[in-house]
């Protein structure tokens, strides 16, 4: 069984504009009661910050956050997927870059975020399938050349 993005994105992506600080962006986490915004340039996403980026990379080096530019700390390039992207390729990439939110993208926009925690939810379906492939999986035997 093959499940994709489509079907266990969260639909509403919050997203800030690249040139505002640091302040506006955790004022509007707190408002939207999300973890997360996507960063864009114009109509462009080119970033992404979490709530865990204002207090490490703002508070905790004692900069101003309302002077700060979200663009001087945000997480980039920014990783994107398509809606048809299987949910096992995107749990490969989120191991693969360390992070848990993927951006979904169709036609250039933004349409919606894989979070750990779709991830989560994904693997409560996946789990019957791939369970039983594991020893194929990890305990065949490399051939050798």
């Amino acid at each position: 069984m093959v499940v994709y993005a489509k079907d266990f994105m969260t639909k509403e992506v919050v997203k800030i504009d690249a040139m505002k600080s640091a302040l506006e962006a955790a004022k509007l986490m707190a408002e939207r009661e999300v973890g997360s915004l996507v960063v864009m340039d114009g109509n462009k996403p080119v970033g992404i910050i979490t709530d865990r980026d204002v207090m490490v990379e703002v508070v905790a080096n004692d900069l101003e956050p309302g002077r700060i530019k979200v663009s001087e700390f945000m997480s980039k390039p920014l990783v994107t997927v398509g809606l048809d992207t299987p949910m096992i390729e995107i749990a490969g990439l989120m191991e693969k870059h360390g992070i848990r939110r993927v951006p979904v993208v169709e036609r250039g926009e933004i349409v919606g975020i894989v979070t750990s925690t779709d991830m989560g939810k994904a693997s409560k379906i996946l789990a019957p399938y791939l369970l039983p492939r594991i020893p194929e999986i990890y305990l065949t035997p490399k051939k050798s050349k």
